[in-house]
């Protein structure tokens, strides 16, 4: 009788034993599903990333030829003397009103770009928010929204500038 028992206890416990490896093996089978979907989007956040610093980086610098205008400009800064330069600002936001296509191409990116200072800018006595894709609203944007920040100076205060980047 003895026998009889421990016979139906080890029963019971391969069973239970035998319900959790069925719910590991689902928990993992679901976790390996999940993460091979993810590097793409990993990826693509990554590579958004860096053309947004790329972007920034660019236009926080003097731009190439230093006296850039829209026929000659092969690199889009607006510094000069490490201050922002009211000229060469309203110079970006003319070309990329006039050709946001050319400017994505003197980036060298795929994804929307919109530039802005922690203050509104004056450009031709207008305050205008930012500078990139027209008609943006960048915070309203859904898909996969980056914002790189960045320190400046502008009409010889220190202000914060912010490039955002989105699909």
């Amino acid at each position: 009788m003895e026998k009889f028992i421990s016979t139906k206890k080890s029963q019971a416990w391969g069973l239970d034993l035998m319900m959790a490896l069925a719910i590991f093996l689902v928990a993992i089978v679901g976790f390996y599903l999940f993460s091979l979907n993810q590097p793409n989007e990993r990826e693509q956040m990554g590579e958004m990333f860096y053309d947004g610093e790329f972007i920034a980086d660019n236009i926080l610098s003097e731009g190439y030829p230093a006296d850039w205008n829209s026929g000659n400009v092969f690199s889009i800064g607006i510094l000069t003397e490490n201050k922002i330069n009211k000229t060469k600002l309203e110079r970006f936001y003319q070309l990329a009103n006039s050709d946001y296509g050319k400017t994505k191409r003197l980036f060298n990116t795929k994804y929307n770009y919109f530039f802005l200072l922690q203050e509104n800018m004056t450009i031709n006595q207008e305050e205008v928010r930012g500078i990139g894709k027209p008609g943006a609203i960048p915070e309203e944007e859904s898909e996969n929204l980056i914002k790189i920040t960045r320190f400046s100076i502008y009409k010889n205060k220190p202000t914060t500038v912010y490039v955002y980047i989105w699909e």
